[in-house]
C-alpha cells in the first residue's frame, strides 16, 4: 500500500516537481557500449543565416580552415543548428573557432532536441575565440538527442560588427562497441617442443618445430615433399598416450583462440586434446575441459581459450588418437 500511495504522489505533482520523483540518469558506459568522437558522415548543418560560401556544412568536414560564417547583415544571437539523423547518447561536444582571426563569439547556449522543434536547454558556456585549436565541452549529465542546436548570444570585444563563425563542430557520444575481430598473431621466432618426436634425416623428420612452420610449408622428406610439415610424436610402444607439444611465442598475448590443422593422412592424427598455458613455461593451467579434434580434415580447426592473464606458452597434450599421433600446424588468435 505504501508503494501505491508514493506512485500516486508521483503522479500527482509530475507537472511541477517531476525531478523529486524521478532523477535524470546520466548515461553509463555498459559492456557493449563505448564512448568515441562519432563520424559526422551523412551529417547536416543549419544556421540562422550565412554568408554564400561559408556554408554551415564546412564545419562537419574535418578541415579546420573551412568554416561557416554568419551573413554580416544579421544580428546577435546567431544559431548553427546540427542534425546528427538519429538519436544519440551525447557526451561532449567540441568547438574550433576560426583559424587566426579572434575575432568570433564568447558565449553560447547549447540545446537539444528529438524532432528539430522542441528544444531542452543543456547549458550556457563560455568559448575563447582567440584559442585556435579544438576545445571540449562536457555535457552532464550526457543527453539523448538528435540534433544539437548552437546559439552565439555574446560577441568578441574586438568584434565590431555582428558576424560569427566556427570552423568545426564535433561530437563525442556513446555507440555499441564494434565487433572485435580474431587475428592470426605472426609466428617468427616461435619454437615448438615436444614429448618426442619422430627424427630420423632423410628417412622420417616430423620435428615439433615443424608446427610454427608457416602452414604453406613442405614436409623436407623427398617422399613426403607434397605434403604440408607437420610434426608427429615417436610412434613405437615405448612411447604411448598422452603426447604434448609446447609452442614457446617468446612474449605473453592474451589469446582468444587457437588453430590447429590435422595430418593430410586421416589415418593418422588423434582424437581427443586438452590446450594449457603457462607465463614461465613451467607451471600450466588447463583452459577449459578436453576438447575433441577431428583429424579426417585438412581445414584449420578453432578452439576458444579465456586465460585469465597473457601467457607465452601454450601446451597441447594428445589424449587419445590412432597409432601415429601427429599434428600439422598451429596458429594463435588475439582480439583486436
Amino acid at each position: 500500500m505504501k508503494n501505491i500511495k508514493i506512485y500516486a504522489m508521483c503522479l500527482l505533482f509530475a507537472g511541477t516537481a517531476i525531478s523529486s520523483c524521478k532523477k535524470e540518469k546520466s548515461a553509463e558506459l555498459t559492456s557493449n557500449l563505448e564512448e568515441v568522437v562519432l563520424d559526422r558522415t551523412g551529417w547536416s548543418a543549419t544556421a540562422s543565416s550565412q554568408e554564400t560560401t561559408n556554408l554551415p556544412v564546412t564545419v562537419l568536414d574535418g578541415n579546420t580552415n573551412t568554416f561557416w560564417s554568419s551573413n554580416a547583415t544579421a544580428a546577435f544571437p546567431h544559431w548553427l543548428l546540427i542534425d546528427m539523423k538519429k538519436q544519440t547518447v551525447v557526451t561532449k561536444i567540441g568547438l574550433t573557432t576560426k583559424q587566426s582571426d579572434p575575432k568570433g563569439f564568447t558565449k553560447f547556449r547549447l540545446e537539444g532536441s528529438n524532432d528539430g522543434t522542441s528544444f531542452i536547454a543543456i547549458g550556457e558556456l563560455t568559448f575563447n575565440p582567440a584559442l585556435y585549436t579544438e576545445q571540449a565541452f562536457t555535457l552532464s549529465p550526457a543527453r539523448n538527442v538528435r540534433y544539437l542546436k548552437l546559439t552565439a548570444i555574446e560577441k568578441a570585444a574586438t568584434q565590431t560588427g555582428n558576424i560569427t563563425f566556427l570552423a568545426e563542430f564535433s561530437v563525442t557520444g556513446l555507440q555499441e562497441r564494434k565487433p572485435l575481430t580474431d587475428i592470426a598473431l605472426s609466428k617468427t621466432g616461435w619454437t615448438a617442443t615436444a614429448s618426442s618426436e619422430v627424427n630420423f634425416p632423410g628417412d622420417e623428420l616430423n620435428l615439433a618445430s615443424m608446427i610454427v612452420d608457416p602452414i604453406s610449408t613442405k614436409s623436407p622428406i623427398p617422399d613426403d615433399s607434397k605434403v604440408p610439415s607437420f610434426w608427429q610424436a615417436d610412434y613405437d610402444v615405448l612411447h604411448p598416450y598422452p603426447h604434448w607439444i609446447i609452442v614457446d611465442m617468446k612474449k605473453a598475448s592474451l589469446l582468444s583462440y587457437i588453430g590447429l590443422n590435422a595430418h593430410t593422412d586421416p589415418k593418422q592424427g588423434f582424437s581427443k586434446f586438452s590446450i594449457s598455458g603457462s607465463v614461465d613455461g613451467v607451471t600450466f593451467t588447463q583452459l577449459d575441459d578436453d576438447r575433441n579434434f577431428n583429424p579426417t580434415t585438412v581445414n584449420e580447426q578453432k578452439f576458444a581459450v579465456s586465460p585469465a592473464t597473457p601467457i607465452r606458452y601454450v601446451k597441447i597434450t594428445l589424449l587419445e588418437g590412432t597409432s601415429y599421433p601427429c599434428l600439422a600446424n598451429f596458429e594463435g588468435y588475439i582480439k583486436l
